[in-house]
């Protein structure tokens, strides 16, 4: 299963908001998403990784934050927007790929059938964001 990280928490959210599921199923769900979850902060890594490289940095090499609200927060004092932007694009299309090994086989073999099976009848914006989802599944195990 091909996935980019820039899907992650779309498609994790989706799963656990679009799906009502008990047993085994729910069960299956979890452990996707818990896969999910791993990949996500590998993303969060170099995502910051990035804001780093693009970022003015302090004389402890910390981030510079600007704009800064009464809780702290701000916003990284980016010196390109534009290059951080593209190399942040670049890492959020980026993919990677959930084993088709044995020990997934259950999960996504079970998991593909509940989206593929999802009794509810779409429309609109939902339609587009099943779909979505739907190409996720589709080439898992195909070979076979």
């Amino acid at each position: 299963m091909k996935i980019k990280y820039g899907e992650i928490e779309f498609c994790s959210k989706w799963l656990l908001e679009h799906l009502a599921l008990a047993g085994k199923k729910s069960r299956m769900r979890v452990r996707l998403i818990e896969i999910l979850g791993e990949h996500q902060a590998k993303f969060e890594k170099f995502r910051m990784d990035l804001i780093k490289e693009h970022a003015r940095l302090d004389e402890n090499g910390d981030i510079v934050v600007v704009d800064r609200d009464e809780n702290g927060s701000g916003q990284a004092d980016i010196i390109d927007p534009e290059a951080f932007r593209s190399d942040l694009q670049e890492l959020l299309l980026e993919e990677f790929v959930v084993e088709e090994s044995e020990t997934n086989r259950e999960m996504l073999l079970v998991m593909k059938e509940c989206v593929d099976e999802c009794p509810v009848a779409w429309s609109g914006q939902a339609a587009l964001e099943y779909e979505a989802v739907c190409r996720l599944f589709e080439g898992i195990y195909q070979n076979e």
